[in-house]
């Protein structure tokens, strides 16, 4: 396997989870150890909210969670509300999450519920009215509909979850999505459709968290996937999805070297270096390199995010 690195500039993890203060140190420090220098930060705690800022001025940009449960009962005006104070709380993008799974955690969600309902059309406005990106996670890995979704009047299909976010970025194109799990579509036979979406809203990008994900499906047909990464090059962020409670070390270096390996190397066959639950009972996960272009990592590690959120919190940073 690949021990030296071929990018070796600053990176931007675009997709990173803050909780409580005393796990936050040891995760920065890893990361720092693989090249982050700035991030997402996903709030889950005003008191990790107030020590990041404090401790860390300058690297962190700051994402607020939009409430699951009023938008799941299409109590708008709190939501709105929490809009208009955003960025005066010191955040510069509001996150919101409706993997499939969100049912489970919700109750007397209304019948047929759907991100899509005119009904929420004013959350969506005041995104826009405030000029607040988004971003916003829509349906799974096509193995969860494989081994945990399979009842689909509970969960929809992928293809019905897919539509609800198209519905929403067709009616918003004011809008800066940043979606997550590259739309949850990085498998290679839904990278068409992923291609047909980058070229239909400008107003998105994409992330590449999960590392697993990437790793699993990518890897699958290098070629393609290496033409696709190079294609939309400027449409890509770079982001793991690691959660600061972990706090374990392995836990923050096996996602890195997943995605560092995947990207920059041309080593074929390397083993996931952490369990892959989806694919433990059926020989693993490996990774194919795709052995990107040096312009390229320079765009998905860090120039990418520069032009999305270089001017809100990040912009003391000078690499």
């Amino acid at each position: 396997m690949t021990v030296t690195w071929k990018y070796n500039g600053p990176i931007f993890d675009a997709h990173t989870h803050i909780g409580e203060s005393n796990t936050l140190s040891e995760m920065v420090r890893i990361e720092e150890e693989f090249g982050v220098a700035a991030q997402i930060g996903i709030v889950h705690s005003k008191d990790g909210f107030n020590f990041a800022k404090k401790e860390y001025p300058g690297r962190f940009v700051f994402a607020k969670y939009l409430s699951l449960t009023d938008i799941a009962h299409f109590n708008i005006e709190p939501v709105i509300e929490d809009i208009a104070r955003t960025k005066e709380e010191g955040y510069s993008l509001a996150k919101t999450w409706f993997g499939p799974r969100w049912r489970g955690y919700i109750e007397d969600v209304p019948r047929g519920f759907g991100i899509d309902d005119p009904k929420l059309e004013p959350i969506f406005e005041a995104l826009e009215d405030n000029d607040l990106p988004l971003i916003i996670h829509i349906a799974d890995p096509d193995t969860y509909f494989k081994l945990h979704y399979q009842d689909a009047s509970i969960y929809g299909t992928k293809e019905e979850n897919l539509l609800q976010l198209e519905n929403v970025m067709e009616r918003h194109p004011r809008i800066r999505f940043q979606i997550p799990h590259f739309v949850a579509q990085p498998e290679i036979h839904r990278l068409p459709n992923l291609s047909k979406w980058l070229d239909r809203f400008p107003n998105i990008i994409v992330d590449t968290a999960s590392s697993r994900w990437m790793a699993r499906e990518l890897s699958k047909d290098a070629k393609i996937a290496r033409e696709f990464l190079i294609k939309y090059s400027d449409r890509i962020l770079f982001g793991t999805d690691l959660s600061a409670n972990r706090g374990k070390r392995d836990y923050y270096e096996g996602r890195y070297l997943a995605q560092r390996i995947l990207w920059e190397t041309k080593d074929v066959g390397i083993p996931l270096p952490f369990e892959d639950d989806d694919t433990k009972n059926s020989g693993g996960t490996i990774i194919n390199g795709l052995d990107l272009p040096q312009s390229v990592l320079r765009k998905l590690y860090w120039e990418n995010a520069m032009k999305m959120y270089g001017t809100d919190g990040i912009s003391t940073i000078s690499h």
